[in-house]
């Protein structure tokens, strides 16, 4: 009984909806609208009659590109009008091929029927029309060059662009139009190839330039205003403030203050700030100071008064350096990195607090500025009771590459704290050559010398040599170790006799590193004569692979 009520449920369905259209169907339909087509062509230009062609779209390209070869103009145009519509890539060819037409109204429209497909298949054909001897046909070339627009990138980008800013310069007003519609088409992509027209283009180029920029401005501005999708909002204000366009300032203000999303409200004050627009301080101070808003975009706020050069937004900054909440923390200094040295003299003051977080957060943000006035300040840091405060202090003082610190810096080496032993190691390093007279002094006591050996090795410091193999004397096996690698990472072969003595030290971990450095010198003798009395089989590997190497 079950099986006859779903039968009879399955058969009215069918009864309902049908079985679909056969494939004879739909061709017998694309021909009649084919033949339709033929007798009037004014149909391409209704909608409707375009619209119902779209779910038979494979079928319906080939058939009504064959109506590109009849010799009625109105035909041939009224084709194209509904390929364009299709879109189908395989009529590209069938398109191409009536860009020889000795018509230029036909070549004219086959043009911009390329250029509503936006593959690299149509490049080809579109450039040799650039030769075209009707303006009015070039120009539809160069236009249809861009594609049809959109956020990606389209894959022949880099192909087109140097044809569209050549048309800039173009002696007829209606191919540089058409270039300026091409990169605003590009939107985005285009912005790099602009800025360079406008700083190094003939004067007529400049001109076409700047309209295109305003025109892409324009594009974003309304995006900002009026799109739905909230990435799209943000990345608006993005570009706006990276591109510092100043007439969408009272948009910004109007998206910071009203839009629905946080990201999209950060993304205006930071572009507020870029812009430097002053009466946008009110507006960005009462987002910073108001509770209800959300942290990110009062930091955002903040940042940008502070960019303007008003210290509200710094003073702001400063003190959330003393939040219990590391991320905000974190973005408070990132946010000062951001402002830069305006935020210096403050933040040295704010590296002096009793706050133990807030001196961390200035120290930290010291470091970022890039201002050598920080040093003082940092190298006073380096003594601070917090070990978080030392540590830091060590970093920022490597990122501003001071190398008049490099003595404090190797005395940081012997700090009580392997955190901030291991910061002020990598400060060193990345103040470079300049420190090593300060590291050698260092590989002189006990207390650094493994860690100035590692400096010394890393910076491959040559006049260190005799040093570090003094180095394999020394006491501890630890130091031995490292100061066999270092004269390994050298490569200097006054260090080869030293190594072939270390090959005799009672710790194997020594005679290794000592195995591996002779491998890096090339000192195949010495491996091959130890490899005959060495019996540790961990040494004895490193000998046979550092003989494979060679």
């Amino acid at each position: 009984m079950r099986c006859w009520v779903v039968l009879l449920s399955f058969v009215t369905i069918l009864a309902l909806f049908g079985c679909g259209e056969s494939e004879q169907a739909k061709r017998a339909k694309v021909a009649n609208w084919v033949a339709e087509l033929r007798a009037n062509p004014s149909l391409a230009e209704k909608e409707e009659f375009r619209k119902q062609l779209e779910d038979y779209a494979d079928i319906a390209a080939p058939e009504f590109a064959k109506l590109l070869k009849e010799k009625d103009k109105k035909v041939v145009l009224g084709a194209l009008r509904v390929l364009a519509h299709l879109k189908r890539l395989t009529v590209i060819e069938n398109i191409a091929a009536i860009t020889k037409s000795p018509d230029p109204e036909i070549r004219k429209s086959a043009a911009q029927t390329l250029g509503v497909f936006g593959s690299p298949l149509a490049v080809k054909p579109l450039m040799e029309m650039l030769n075209d001897e009707v303006v009015e046909v070039r120009a539809a070339a160069l236009e249809a060059l861009a594609g049809p627009g959109g956020r990606d990138a389209p894959p022949f980008l880099q192909e087109v662009l140097p044809y569209l800013v050549e048309g800039l310069s173009d002696p007829h007003p209606q191919v540089r139009q058409a270039a300026v519609n091409g990169l605003v088409k590009l939107g985005q992509w285009s912005l790099q190839a602009i800025a360079k027209v406008q700083e190094e283009g003939p004067e007529i180029a400049k001109k076409e330039a700047e309209k295109a920029y305003r025109e892409i401005c324009e594009g974003f501005r309304k995006d900002l205003r009026e799109n739905s999708d909230r990435l799209i909002r943000r990345d608006m204000a993005r570009y706006i403030g990276e591109l510092r366009y100043a007439k969408a300032t009272p948009d910004l203000i109007e998206k910071l203050q009203n839009d629905a999303d946080p990201e999209v409200r950060s993304a205006c004050a930071y572009a507020l700030g870029n812009i430097g627009a002053k009466f946008a301080v009110v507006p960005l101070q009462e987002v910073m100071q108001s509770e209800k808003e959300e942290m990110p975009v009062r930091l955002a706020a903040a940042v940008a008064l502070g960019q303007m050069g008003n210290e509200q937004g710094i003073e702001f900054l400063i003190e959330q350096l003393k939040s219990s909440d590391e991320k905000v923390r974190a973005s408070a200094v990132e946010a000062l990195r951001t402002i830069g040295k305006p935020a210096t003299r403050l933040l040295i003051e704010a590296a002096k607090s009793k706050d133990s977080l807030q001196r961390w957060g200035a120290v930290a943000a010291l470091g970022e500025t890039g201002d050598p006035k920080a040093v003082p300040i940092l190298l006073r840091a380096l003594r601070d009771e917090d070990e978080n405060v030392r540590a830091v202090a060590a970093a920022s003082l490597g990122k501003l590459r001071y190398a008049r610190a490099a003595r404090q810096l190797v005395r940081a080496l012997a700090d009580k704290s392997e955190r901030v032993q291991a910061h002020a190691e990598w400060a060193l390093e990345n103040i470079g050559e300049r420190a090593i007279p300060a590291i050698m002094d260092g590989a002189k006591r006990s207390a650094t010398r493994l860690r100035a050996f590692r400096l010394l090795g890393r910076l491959k410091a040559q006049q260190a040599v005799p040093l570090l193999i003094e180095g394999l004397e020394d006491r501890k096996p630890e130091v031995r170790v490292v100061a066999a690698w270092a004269l390994g990472e050298i490569g200097d072969q006054r260090a080869i006799s030293a190594l072939q003595r270390a090959l005799e030290d009672k710790e194997p971990k020594v005679r290794r590193e000592a195995v591996v450095a002779l491998g890096k010198l090339g000192a195949e003798e010495v491996l091959r004569t130890h490899l005959t009395s060495e019996r540790n089989p961990i040494v004895r590997t490193a000998v046979q692979l550092a003989l494979q190497g060679m």
